[in-house]
């Protein structure tokens, strides 16, 4: 299950009405990553999947390349995906088996608008090429999910990825059982298809990672 995209911006505000714009729905302010020099705004897609508009922290200098990198984008920018398990020891081990590497599981917290303290745990799975368009693994514990927490009144229709190397992207979305179309082309590509109150949009990226 997609559990959200990561849609990356220079400035967080102005991504929250980009997206504002687009969809109907004003993302909310959910918090700062701490040590990372990001914060974000979330939205529901519906369902257990939503959108994080991620940008470098307001106020802040960028203190991270992943930071850095944010503030130079020209518009919103699909980074990544994170695929929902309650069980990433499993997904790691099947990483392992088939020859790729598996980083964590790593803790991650951040306090929300509301000084609620939200917990997490993600797992990163590493020797590829394909950069984000691998997802990272996340499990939300007994962490009330942000998809039933933020602002409602997108859906979630697809997400779809392209690549050049389509059949080994494949192969190794079957290995860690991520079920998300892929299609050959010139070049990476992820795109998200919603529909807001404004009637069907799709977003695009790279797919650079986090």
């Amino acid at each position: 299950m997609i559990d959200h995209v990561m849609v990356g911006a220079s400035d967080l505000d102005a991504g929250g009405r980009a997206m504002a714009q687009l969809t109907g729905v004003t993302p909310a302010f959910g918090g700062v990553h701490p040590g990372r020099g990001t914060a974000n705004r979330l939205m529901s897609l519906g369902g257990r999947t939503y959108l994080e508009v991620i940008a470098p922290a307001p106020g802040q200098p960028p203190a991270t390349p992943f930071a850095r990198d944010l503030q130079a984008l020209p518009g919103l920018d699909i980074r990544t995906f994170a695929v929902a398990t309650s069980d990433l020891e499993a997904v790691a081990a099947a990483a392992r088996q088939a020859g790729f590497t598996a980083t964590g599981p790593i803790p991650g917290s951040r306090r929300t608008a509301d000084g609620n303290l939200l917990q997490w745990r993600t797992l990163e799975i590493g020797g590829h090429p394909f950069g984000g368009l691998v997802p990272f693994f996340i499990d939300w514990g007994d962490t009330p999910q942000p998809a039933a927490t933020s602002p409602h009144g997108a859906s979630f229709t697809d997400l779809r990825v392209i690549h050049p190397r389509a059949a080994e992207l494949r192969a190794l979305y079957r290995v860690l059982r991520v079920d998300v179309p892929v299609s050959e082309g010139i070049r990476p590509l992820i795109l998200l298809d919603i529909t807001g109150a404004s009637g069907p949009v799709t977003l695009t990226g790279d797919g650079a990672g986090h």
